[in-house]
């Protein structure tokens, strides 16, 4: 799909990292002007190797816990002369505890960055993309929102009402050839997810609840994301579309 997105403006949250950068990449190689937001300075690193592969890309810093750094993102983009076209909802937090460990910052900060966030960078930038008529908006939930994992109730939780926004917008918003869907991943091997696969039986346990027997990759939900904000996804609208070998089975 070289060139299917030029001139396209794709703003990617989270995506100096796992599947943000994978799905950034993409977006990148189709030409797109890929915006990579993170909360540090990989955000410049990433953008930087994209450009030095002759990609159109620049970077956003910002740290997604702040009520206004999505205001303030819409500003800084503004003077750049950017406004994104395609939206992509990859920046999270997960903090896992059971229902017996759980503490209010845990439920602060991930209510802050996978939800109320959501919301706003939603309020930011969905007028935009609906005044020019044209839009594309891919939040990327987990394939714990329908398997059960008990050390990540809370997570799971926000994944699930950020996917209840996203399908509200689906259904509500009309008008223009604006879409809105959800990428559920499983089992991925991104930096976050590593750590625990590394812990002794961990990775046994998660490939024996995968009927295809391995372990995604960050670029395995690269190829979904590329379609629907292509024009041959135009048609796909309010989807929640499992990357997950089948683990959710």
């Amino acid at each position: 799909m070289a060139g299917a997105l030029s001139g396209r403006v794709a703003l990617v949250t989270g995506g100096a990292r796992g599947i943000g950068l994978a799905i950034a990449s993409a977006l990148a190689a189709a030409s797109a002007h890929v915006v990579i937001h993170d909360r540090d300075a990989e955000a410049d690193a990433a953008a930087l190797r994209l450009r030095d592969g002759g990609a159109l890309a620049s970077a956003l810093m910002a740290e997604l816990g702040a009520p206004d750094a999505p205001s303030r993102m819409a500003s800084a983009l503004e003077e750049r002369g950017l406004s994104p076209d395609i939206l992509v909802l990859s920046a999270s937090a997960e903090i896992r505890q059971a229902l017996e460990a759980l503490t209010d910052g845990a439920l602060a900060t991930q209510s802050e960055v996978n939800l109320h966030a959501t919301a706003r960078l939603l309020k930011a930038f969905l007028p935009g993309m609906t005044a020019r008529g044209f839009g594309r908006v891919i939040a990327i939930g987990s394939v714990q929102e329908t398997r059960a994992n008990a050390d990540c109730l809370y997570y799971a939780a926000t994944k699930a009402a950020q996917t209840s926004m996203i399908r509200t917008l689906a259904r509500t918003t009309g008008g223009g050839d604006l879409t809105f869907n959800v990428i559920q991943p499983g089992a991925i091997r991104t930096d976050r997810n590593r750590e625990i696969l590394a812990q002794p039986g961990r990775e046994q346990l998660a490939l024996s609840r995968i009927p295809l027997g391995r372990i995604g990759s960050p670029a395995d939900c690269a190829g979904i994301a590329l379609l629907l904000c292509s024009r041959e996804g135009s048609y796909i609208n309010g989807a929640e579309i499992a990357v997950d070998g089948g683990m959710r089975l």
